[in-house]
C-alpha cells in the first residue's frame, strides 16, 4: 500500500467515525467550577421563582436545565412556580433567612433597586463569577462584590401598536408625548417606573420632573401595568410610556405588532441581576443556572428567545445591536447600576409624591 493510498484510508476511517463531542469533563475546567458542579450534582435539584414572564419562566427552567445537563454535564430536577414582583420577592426571601428557613428560590431576579437594600443584611450570597466563567464574564458585569451578576439589558421607552398608532414612531423626546394629537392616547405604569431615574439629582432633579408629571398625568388616557403587552398589541391600549423593560417587541409574537421608541432626554440603560440567596436549597445549581444564562447559548434561548433582550454586554445579543444603533445616532444612556442607585439618596421618597399625583388626576 502506498503512502497516498494510506493517508486516503485513514482519512476515510475518521470520517466514517462518530463525530467527538467535546464536554466540560474533556475540557480543561476551573478547579472553582469544578466545585461548583461536583455540588450540584449532589443537590440533584434546581427551584425557580419569580414573577410572570420572567425568563421564560417554566418553560425557560427546562431550556435551562436541559442547557445545563448539555454544558456541565449535570442532571438538574427543574421545577418553576409563580412568585410574586422583585420587591415582595425579595421580602419575603429576607424573611426567610432571618427565620432560617430554605429559600423559595435558589435564583433572585431583579434590578438594582431591589437588590441594593439587601446588599449589607447577608441576603446573597458573594461569589467569584469571573473565576467560574473567564474570558465571558468580566469585572464589569458583576456587581455588590460578587453578590449581583448582570444578566440583561432593559431599554425602556414607549411600548406602542405599530399597526394601528404608527405615529409613535415620531416621538424623540418627552415633550412630545405632551402634543394634543398624543391627548389620551398614552397609558403609564401606576407605579411610575422610569420616572425614578429621571427624578434623580444629576439626572432632572425633582423640581423639573414633577413639573412635567404634572402635565403629563392631564395628557393619559389611564393607567397599565408593564407585563399586560396584550393590551396593546389587541390595539385597547394604544401606548404605554415609560414601559418597564423595553424587551416585548422583541419576542416572535409581538414582532410585527409591536415597537418601541426611546425618547432621547430619557433614554436609560436598566439592568437586571441574578443573585443567588445565601439560604438557597441548591445554591450550585443556582450558580450553574446563572452560568448558563450567561452563556452565548442561554442569552440567545433564555434571554433573547423566551424574555426579548439580552445583555448589551455580550456582543452577540440583539440588546447590544439595538443600543450600538442608537449610540451611533447620538442618544446617551444614563446607566441604572447597583453603584449609581446606592449613591442617589430620596428617589423613592420623590417618586411616591409623583405617584400620588398621576394616581389623583
Amino acid at each position: 500500500m502506498t503512502a497516498s493510498v494510506r493517508i486516503l484510508a485513514l482519512v476515510a476511517s475518521l470520517l466514517a467515525a462518530p463525530a467527538l463531542i467535546v464536554t466540560p469533563a474533556a475540557a480543561q475546567m476551573p478547579a472553582a467550577l469544578q466545585k461548583i458542579i461536583d455540588g450540584a450534582k449532589a443537590e440533584g435539584a434546581l427551584s425557580l421563582q419569580y414573577g410572570g414572564g420572567i425568563l421564560g419562566t417554566a418553560e425557560g427552567a427546562q431550556v435551562a436545565a436541559d442547557g445545563i445537563k448539555k454544558m456541565f454535564g449535570v442532571d438538574l430536577k427543574a421545577t418553576y412556580a409563580p412568585g410574586p414582583s422583585f420587591a415582595p420577592m425579595a421580602s419575603r426571601l429576607y424573611t426567610e433567612l432571618q427565620a432560617k428557613q430554605k429559600a423559595s428560590t435558589d435564583v433572585y431576579y431583579g434590578t438594582a433597586v431591589q437588590i441594593t437594600p439587601y446588599l449589607t443584611r447577608g441576603l446573597f450570597r458573594k461569589i467569584d463569577w469571573t473565576a467560574l466563567s473567564p474570558g465571558r464574564i468580566t469585572p464589569e458585569i458583576v456587581e455588590g462584590e460578587g453578590q449581583a451578576l448582570r444578566i440583561a439589558t432593559g431599554l425602556p421607552g414607549v411600548l406602542y401598536n405599530k399597526r394601528t398608532y404608527p405615529q409613535f414612531a415620531k416621538i424623540e423626546t418627552t415633550a412630545d408625548m405632551l402634543k394634543p394629537e398624543y391627548k389620551g392616547k398614552i397609558y403609564t405604569q401606576p407605579y411610575l417606573a422610569g420616572f425614578d431615574v429621571l427624578v434623580a439629582s444629576d439626572v432632572w432633579g425633582y423640581p423639573k420632573t414633577e413639573a412635567y408629571v404634572r402635565k403629563f398625568s392631564a395628557q393619559i388616557g389611564g393607567l397599565l401595568r408593564c407585563g399586560e403587552p396584550d393590551r396593546i398589541a389587541s390595539g385597547e391600549v394604544p401606548a404605554l410610556a415609560i414601559d418597564c423593560t423595553g424587551t416585548e417587541q422583541n419576542l416572535a409574537k409581538y414582532r410585527d405588532v409591536l415597537g418601541l421608541q426611546i425618547m432621547r432626554d430619557a433614554a436609560m440603560r436598566r439592568y437586571d441581576y441574578l443573585c443567588i440567596p445565601e439560604n438557597a436549597a441548591h445554591p450550585n445549581a443556582g450558580i450553574l443556572f446563572a452560568l448558563y444564562a450567561s452563556s452565548v447559548e442561554g442569552q440567545k434561548r433564555i434571554l433573547v428567545d423566551l424574555f426579548g433582550n439580552g445583555l448589551d454586554s455580550y456582543p452577540e445579543t440583539i440588546t447590544h445591536d439595538e443600543i450600538a444603533s442608537l449610540q451611533k445616532s447620538g442618544v446617551v444612556f444614563r446607566d441604572v447600576t447597583i453603584k449609581w442607585w446606592s449613591a442617589e439618596k430620596g428617589i423613592e421618597d420623590n417618586l411616591k409624591k409623583l405617584i400620588k399625583i398621576v394616581a389623583e388626576r
